[in-house]
């Protein structure tokens, strides 16, 4: 209910020149990651009026600053979660990439971890820290897809490929293993020709025109058997194919096409599948966010040695000392 010019000159999300540094917002701030920076900025922007709900905020600030240890894990395991709120918008809409997957897997790692330090409280936990450690489990399905699926080096989009780690799908394994171990194979192909023929002169060489392609001197030309197809007559070589060095051509031509195809499938099942969980980790992500909120509002109280107010139902406004 306050107007926006009131709300410019009380100087809460920034200050009167325009920036950040010098408003409320920023001066009590003590947040670790991106969602809980937006919530704390919501939560200002929006104040609670209801005394039970305020309380229950308080109750969870008052648990992390008597507990001094687990707040300062809690705020360690926060460090290194990632924005999964804003990859998990990406991905929902089709415009996210590999490295949002791994946002989503990254972060799930860390609610897990979160989960675990809180399940092991031995003091009563309270109801807004318990709500969001609830929220945190039962994602241990697609945390291990996840990290069985996606490789350690990650590109931007999915469409550059190489994203898939080795071993999660056989048949991308093949096609990856023909596109790049190719020449190793031509050269295997090269050595069973000259022990075939006798001519070990004989090279499998590749032009633009071509393809790969079998090369003898012309004097060896009588040594070519019926399996060898000939291709063309030059001053001072004879080419040939066969069945097998064409087939191999066009499998290693090909294979950098199907391995990107079979990657493309597997990133939209990775995607469908967490789009289809859409809502339970954005219950997950608001957990870490409500968490981290607390335990920085644990970590000011406790720098700036804040007092916890007593909220009532009355309008009387009494401040001592």
């Amino acid at each position: 209910e306050i107007d926006a010019a009131t709300r410019t000159n009380l100087e809460l999300m920034r200050s009167l020149s325009g920036g950040r540094q010098g408003s409320l917002l920023a001066a009590i701030d003590r947040t670790v990651t991106g969602p809980g920076a937006r919530l704390l900025a919501a939560r200002l922007a929006a104040p609670l009026t209801e005394p039970a709900s305020i309380d229950d905020r308080l109750d969870a600030v008052q648990f992390f600053l008597d507990e001094t240890r687990r707040c300062d894990d809690l705020i360690g395991h926060l460090r290194r979660c990632p924005d999964m709120m804003r990859a998990l918008s990406r991905l929902t809409v089709r415009r996210g990439g590999p490295r949002d997957l791994a946002a989503i897997r990254d972060g799930l790692e860390v609610a897990a971890e979160v989960q675990a330090l809180l399940g092991d409280a031995d003091v009563p936990v309270p109801t807004e820290v318990a709500n969001a450690s609830e929220a945190l489990i039962h994602h241990e399905v697609l945390r291990d897809r996840l990290a069985r699926a996606l490789a350690d080096d990650l590109p931007l989009l999915a469409r550059d490929g190489g994203f898939v780690r080795g071993g999660y799908a056989p048949e991308l394994d093949e096609l990856l293993k023909l596109r790049d171990e190719g020449r190793w194979m031509i050269a295997d192909l090269q050595a069973r020709y000259r022990g075939e023929t006798g001519v070990d002169s004989l090279k499998v060489r590749h032009n633009n025109v071509l393809g790969y392609f079998i090369e003898v001197t012309p004097r060896h030309a009588d040594k070519m058997g019926e399996a060898f197809i000939h291709r063309q007559t030059l001053a001072s070589a004879m080419r040939y194919t066969t069945t097998a060095l064409a087939d191999l051509a066009r499998d290693i031509a090909e294979a950098a096409d199907k391995a990107l195809a079979v990657e493309l499938t597997l990133f939209d099942d990775l995607v469908g599948e967490v789009t289809a969980r859409a809502e339970a980790i954005a219950a997950a992500a608001n957990g870490l966010a409500a968490l981290d909120v607390a335990a920085a509002m644990a970590a000011l109280a406790g720098e700036r040695r804040y007092c916890r107010p007593k909220i009532e139902d009355s309008l009387t406004f009494e401040i001592v000392q």
